[in-house]
């Protein structure tokens, strides 16, 4: 019995093998990342987890789904998940290796314990790797149509957002938004550029009246110099005739 268990554990994975995707999806007008198996949405990483490890969601989210993929390579691994609380977090593991883990952060808003959802998380993955490729395009409209995961096509995620029409109005929203800041800048420098200019204009206006106004000042000093010199030759002149004039 046991054997043949394995014998069709073995045969399932080779005729349907089980397909990891990365994705987004928009909650509560954000967008989070969420890890699919066989087009069923098992994780929600709504929260960067541990801080020290991850500096976003979507760092921590590719870390699990490479950790899924990598584990989840036969079925049979992934039905082995056991949880363990490690202080405040519950740990998935397969073999002691680490799949995930929950901190009390992602159950903010909910009403599940952290226990209980690393433990939905799991039902989620067993439940979803027991769906084969056939039966999950009907199970739910998220279901990407191509069979390749985003490790082999790293440009799915991307595309993948213009399927949602609300991902795409927030995209083009976000376009707006930057175009506006754009202009409104633009406009801002030319405002403060045609102030600058009307300022330097003014200025140099005012140099230039200076500047003729010293040109002129040196011209009345010089004129005044020319009229002293000829006053004091006038004076010396007198002097001599009045000299001459008692001697005589």
């Amino acid at each position: 019995m046991k054997y043949f268990l394995l014998f069709f554990f073995t045969l399932q994975t080779l005729i349907f093998p089980t397909v990891f995707q990365l994705s987004t999806i928009v909650d509560n007008q954000q967008l989070i990342p969420v890890i699919k198996i066989n087009g069923k949405i098992v994780i929600r990483v709504k929260d960067v987890g541990t801080k020290q490890v991850f500096s976003s969601s979507f760092e921590r989210s590719e870390k699990i789904y490479k950790s899924l993929q990598q584990i989840g390579d036969q079925k049979s691994n992934l039905n082995r998940i056991r949880i363990r609380r490690n202080k405040a977090d519950y740990v998935a593991y397969v073999d002691n290796i680490e799949v995930y883990r929950v901190t009390p952060s992602d159950v903010i808003g909910s009403d599940l314990t952290v226990y209980q959802m690393a433990s939905l998380w799991r039902e989620n993955i067993v439940e979803a790797i027991q769906t084969s490729n056939s039966e999950a395009p009907f199970l739910s409209n998220d279901v990407d149509e191509t069979p390749f995961s985003i490790s082999s096509l790293p440009l799915v995620s991307f595309l993948t957002i213009f399927s949602n029409n609300s991902v795409f109005v927030m995209v083009i929203q976000f376009i707006v938004f930057i175009l506006v800041q754009v202009l409104a800048i633009f406009f801002t420098f030319h405002y403060f550029n045609r102030q600058q200019k009307v300022v330097f204009e003014d200025f140099t206006k005012r140099m230039k009246k200076f500047q003729t106004l010293q040109i002129q000042d040196k011209h009345q000093i010089a004129s005044l110099e020319y009229q002293l010199t000829e006053l004091t030759n006038k004076l010396d002149i007198e002097d001599a005739d009045n000299v001459s004039n008692i001697n005589s």
